[in-house]
């Protein structure tokens, strides 16, 4: 279905700007030529459908022409974090029996590592500037076959109780209707410039970004990351402010999707900050929690709302707050999109009434079948087409939905999400370890300072940097712990629970790293 929007798209704005990246403007016409040549060029080396291909590709032009490529075969696209290090890919690769890997230039060193230790074949396919905007493509050979595909057609991990990542399956069809409600709702068009600074590999930029763009004809403007000696790295998104609010004013961008740090970081830009961005019709966040400082911070600086919407891996987008006076509703996620149900139920199953908390439980054409081979787990969230989310909140008389706590707990760093559970698998692997707790601790800015409790073999030997070093080569530089304190022993229950605020509310001095 996402295959058949794309031509329908494409024949009726051929000319029309789809993507602007940086100085380069491509059309819809123009994507179209690069996805069936790479789509062919994959079919020449063997990908047919139901084969895994990983993306490890930057916010680029690529990205959108590699996925599309993937859908165009019936392939299942794998997005991953380009950011990551060689053990955390690794486990992506092997875990989804990926068939090829699409990177950069700037990732194909690390691509050839990991290819080089698994014994399965995987092909390398290396993208760099694949667009050409002086392709033209006669519209009388944008084909597509009219049966619909139902397979999985997406690959995505989501964090859980494990510390291990576990893989959602997502078809062609999930994804139709996650953009189908999402737009609906919200009534996007294509007069509409969307800009991407959110990941798209992950569900809220792939989703709300990506799909929201092409499914509707708008145009996706995305942030161009910043390179040294030619790779993407990461830097504080502070230092991107200026360019963003720029791209606002310069590209008359009207949605604008982000994280709470996102809007936090803007919204402190000084008054001399001369930037028109009034063209802003739509801006909404997720991914954690809206505090009422930022919202009111941006407010006051922008003289514009910022929305939440609530969404998951498994599902992309389930609600969003679209209260004409959301003064009083702001901490609101809204109410569930067109085509969505939710449920608060009680540990018994049972609905509860209005201003009860309990669990969420969501149900959607856009919600996966489950994560794959995890049969015992699926029973237990997964229930007659119904997803028991494991978020905690309640309903108001309107049918408002309000997030009240997790059953998860995740830290929220310089707008990354992270499972802590991951980062106490890695520590408790160092030989020194002998039990670890990693915790989030309020930042000076928005967001959280990740700190590792360790109770090591032996003090003597055990120090941060040693440990600083072992986490650096496992472990995504976001995740790597700014605070690490040693501790002869665990607070603990009597009944043996981790307590952890009395780790979070212990400060200590960030490590030098």
């Amino acid at each position: 279905m996402l295959k058949k929007r794309l031509v329908e798209i494409v024949r009726k704005y051929p000319k029309k700007t789809v993507i602007a990246y940086n100085n380069s403007r491509i059309s819809y016409q123009q994507l179209y030529t690069n996805i069936k040549e790479l789509s062919n060029n994959l079919s020449k080396i063997g990908i047919v459908q139901g084969d895994c291909i990983a993306l490890i590709l930057p916010n680029s032009p690529e990205f959108a022409i590699a996925f599309y490529a993937t859908a165009k075969l019936n392939a299942i696209a794998l997005p991953i974090n380009p950011l990551l290090k060689e053990e955390e890919i690794n486990y992506y690769i092997i875990d989804s029996n990926a068939r090829a890997i699409i990177t950069s230039s700037a990732g194909a060193d690390i691509s050839r590592k990991i290819i080089s230790k698994i014994n399965n074949k995987i092909e390398l396919i290396i993208l760099d500037d694949i667009y050409s905007p002086t392709k033209e493509l006669n519209n009388s050979i944008i084909t597509e076959s009219s049966s619909t595909f139902i397979g999985d057609v997406l690959y995505q991990y989501s964090s859980g109780s494990t510390g291990r990542p576990k893989r959602v399956c997502r078809t062609q069809n999930n994804l139709y209707h996650e953009v189908t409600n999402f737009s609906e709702t919200t009534h996007i068009s294509s007069v509409d410039h969307i800009l991407c600074v959110v990941p798209l590999y992950h569900a809220h930029g792939l989703g709300n970004c990506l799909l929201a763009a092409i499914h509707n004809g708008a145009t996706l403007v995305i942030l161009e990351p910043v390179l040294h000696q030619g790779k993407a790295i990461e830097v504080p998104f502070v230092f991107r402010r200026s360019r963003v609010l720029e791209l606002i004013e310069k590209e008359k961008i009207t949605i604008l999707p982000g994280v709470p740090y996102i809007f936090n970081t803007l919204a402190e830009a000084s008054d001399e900050t001369e930037s028109d961005i009034s063209t802003l019709k739509l801006c909404f966040s997720a991914g954690n929690f809206l505090s009422k400082e930022i919202f009111d911070k941006f407010l006051q600086r922008f003289g514009i709302t910022v929305r939440q919407l609530y969404g998951s891996t498994e599902a992309g987008s389930i609600a969003i707050n679209l209260d004409e006076d959301i003064k009083n509703t702001f901490d609101s996620v809204g109410l569930p999109l067109k085509n969505i149900e939710i449920k608060i139920i009680d540990d018994a199953g049972k609905e509860l009434p209005t201003g009860s908390i309990g669990e969420l439980v969501i149900k959607s054409q856009a919600l996966t079948k489950g994560y794959c081979n995890q049969p015992q787990l699926n029973q237990q969230v997964f229930k007659d087409g119904s997803f028991f989310t494991g978020d905690l909140g309640k309903k108001d008389e309107a049918g408002r939905i309000y997030i009240t706590g997790r059953k998860q707990i995740f830290i929220d760093t310089g707008g990354h999400k992270v499972d802590p559970l991951e980062i106490e698998n890695i520590l408790i692997t160092h030989h020194q370890v002998k039990e670890a707790v990693v915790v989030g601790i309020k930042g000076l800015y928005a967001g959280e300072i990740i700190k590792a409790v360790i109770v090591p073999q032996n003090r003597d030997i055990c120090d941060e940097k040693d440990i600083l070093s072992y986490c650096k080569d496992r472990l995504a530089d976001f995740k790597i712990p700014k605070i690490i304190e040693f501790r002869s022993e665990i607070p603990k229950s009597p009944l043996g629970k981790v307590l952890r605020k009395i780790l979070i509310d212990n400060l200590s001095k960030p490590v030098n790293s």
